[in-house]
């Protein structure tokens, strides 16, 4: 405060942090006292209501053109008004302090080929904005630029707020605390962001962005390794999606994204040929063509531990899954609650349009139409939790489907078998195999690990035996599953069975027996196996190994019904021989042959008639060779 003869100059800070100095009213007073012949008086002088200004004139800063050596703006600057479009040029660096105010006229834009550091602080941010009523351009942070804002207002801008095209490693956008509103892109991705190369995008609000009609990521968009974590995303807008595009390595974590909208796919989160990890998100409220809450395509994602509720879509009301011929998404651990799609085979909470989906410890509660809809490709659908009024799979494909050990909220077969729509209700459909199902709603994730002490003896009648010892599991080891051969790449084939110690098989070739172990809670691991090479009990000589030597093969022996057929084969020695019929599942049919004989040619008749039609397995076995061979019934 400066005090002068009846003025008072109080500093007040303006909207944009400019001094100024306002005179105040003020009062003085005189007093003389005249006593015995002397005058008395009291002299007053008043000033009231009168306000001067004793100050700077409100300025602002234009700014246009090159920035060639490093520049600072501040306060006393501020605004700075972008008349015409700026370069920062390389190995230079424009920094905006904080409190600082800039304006860009319509269309300008701000490109940075060195360094642009826009810090504020928590209570006087950096503030980005247009000047007057159209919007401005971007800021542009080309190849081998770096970019930094913190505690930033950046809105209006109308070609990507915020557009990254770096791509090299070494190059970097940190976007943090910021509120990023209010901005488009007329012709391209990322009304909000856009970025192309390393992006750390952390604990900011995004809201009320958009990308244009063909655009994607009305919020943010990435085409690169982005990490968004702790944002607010909510109420952005675009083709696809709605909150957020991927088509990079996108890690998408602890982001509550509402109430966005995309005219195609995803309207929280759309992930397209790339490969996302979006975990532990609260995605709600969103809507969409395809996958209301999330939309992937052509790429391998990871979804889990995210709660996923009231989104609606055409197809997909949580999650819509295109993997294409090559994608494939991992759908785990969600709670995927009250989405919406309006017909039985639209998916409310998941729809798989193609590629393989796997879908596993997933909670389903409340889905309109179909809690999950297959429309193509494949799906492993596994110890999933699944509670719904209407159908709780949906299988639309001609393939067959693995649904084991998940909970259908019943115990009773024919409840589940209403609650699964599949060859049993349109015979061009493919199988939903829920065979064996949860009792109740699985408690444990862990799958047990291999089995211990892992032995297998095959014996002449083709069965064999298995023998381990149980690892420590905390729900308990229910079941097995076997596959000789090779071990399988990802998923067992949807017709496997799971199977107890005993078993009679088709077996084709000498090669390893794969076991995996199953528990309680339906848990199974594909890389917890133990492996073991079969062995023979074999009686009487052994046959040679070279398989040219002895033979397996159809003829139809004329003269006799065509239904009639003749199994041929050669021993070159004496061998115990066996020809055993098994139906598809492994079952024993019917023992042909079984017994010991000397070398030469044999023929075997095959009574067609008095099988069911289907697909059978001939095996054939002498000393150590075997050989296994399809054999079909047609009616």
């Amino acid at each position: 405060m400066v005090n002068y003869v009846g003025y008072t100059l109080t500093k007040r800070t303006a909207a944009r942090n400019r001094p100024a100095w306002v005179l105040k009213a003020g009062i003085s007073a005189t007093f003389q006292n005249m006593q015995e012949g002397r005058m008395s008086k009291i002299i007053i002088n008043v000033w009231a209501g009168v306000l001067f200004a004793f100050c700077t004139v409100a300025h602002a800063t234009d700014v246009s053109g090159l920035i060639s050596t490093s520049t600072d703006w501040n306060t006393a600057g501020s605004p700075y008004i972008v008349t015409g479009n700026i370069l920062v040029d390389t190995l230079t660096t424009l920094t905006i302090q904080p409190g600082v105010e800039v304006r860009l006229d319509s269309a300008k834009c701000i490109m940075v080929k060195g360094t642009l550091s826009a810090i504020g602080t928590a209570t006087d941010s950096v503030i980005i904005t247009k000047n007057g009523t159209a919007r401005w351009a971007r800021l542009w942070l080309k190849n081998a630029s770096m970019g930094s804002f913190k505690y930033c207002r950046v809105e209006y801008a109308d070609s990507s707020a915020i557009a990254n095209d770096n791509t090299s490693l070494f190059d970097s956008l940190y976007i943090g605390y910021c509120t990023i509103s209010n901005n488009s892109t007329g012709g391209g991705d990322g009304g909000g962001i856009s970025t192309n190369g390393l992006a750390i995008i952390t604990n900011n609000t995004i809201s009320n962005n958009s990308a244009s009609y063909n655009g994607g990521g009305g919020g943010i968009s990435t085409n690169g390794s982005a990490t968004i974590t702790n944002n607010t995303i909510s109420n952005n807008s675009a083709s696809g999606g709605g909150g957020i595009f991927n088509r990079g390595l996108a890690t998408i974590t602890n982001n509550a994204i509402s109430n966005n909208s995309a005219g195609g796919g995803g309207g929280g989160i759309f992930t397209d040929g790339g490969s996302a990890t979006i975990t532990n998100n609260t995605i709600s409220n969103n809507s969409a063509g395809g996958g209301g809450g999330i939309s992937t395509q052509g790429g391998s994602d990871t979804i889990t531990n995210n709660t996923i509720s009231n989104n609606s879509a055409s197809y997909g009301g949580g999650i819509y899954n295109n993997g294409g011929n090559s994608g494939s998404a991992t759908i785990t651990n969600n709670t995927i609650s009250n989405n919406h799609a309006p017909s039985s085979y639209g998916g409310g909470g998941i729809y798989n349009a193609s590629g393989l989906a796997t879908m596993r410890y997933n909670t389903i509660t409340d889905s309109t139409s179909s809690a999950i809809y297959l429309s193509s490709g494949a799906a492993f659908i596994r110890t999933n939790n699944i509670f719904t009024t209407g159908y709780a799979v949906y299988n639309g494909t001609t393939s067959d489907m693995d649904a084991r050990y998940n909970y259908w909220n019943s115990v009773n077969t024919d409840t589940i078998n209403a609650k699964i729509f599949d060859y049993y209700d349109d015979f061009t459909k493919g199988v939903v195999y829920y065979r064996q199902f949860l009792k109740a709603p699985f408690t444990d994730t862990v799958a047990p690990s291999a089995p211990l002490n892992l032995t297998a003896t095959i014996n002449p009648d083709s069965t064999f035996v298995i023998t381990w010892t149980n690892p420590s599991d905390p729900s308990g080891i229910s079941e097995y599953y076997y596959k000789t051969g090779s071990a399988p790449g990802f998923n067992f084939d949807t017709t496997g069975r799971f199977h107890g110690a005993l078993d009679t098989v088709p077996y084709s070739s000498r090669g390893m027996l794969y076991v995996w172990l199953v528990d309680s809670s339906g848990n199974l691991n594909y890389q917890n196996s133990d492996s073991v090479m079969l062995s023979f009990t074999e009686t009487g000589i052994r046959g040679r190994k070279n398989n040219a030597d002895i033979h397996l093969s159809f003829s139809v022996i004329s003269g006799i019904s065509p239904t009639d057929h003749v199994l041929q084969y050669d021993l070159p020695e004496k061998a115990q021989v066996s020809l055993v019929l098994f139906d598809i599942s492994g079952k024993l049919v019917k023992t042909l042959y079984s017994g010991m004989r000397e070398s030469g040619c044999y023929t075997q008749t095959l009574q067609e008639s008095a099988l069911s039609a289907g697909m059978y397995y001939v095996r054939f076995q002498a000393g150590e060779f075997t050989s296994a061979k399809k054999y079909t019934v047609l009616r």
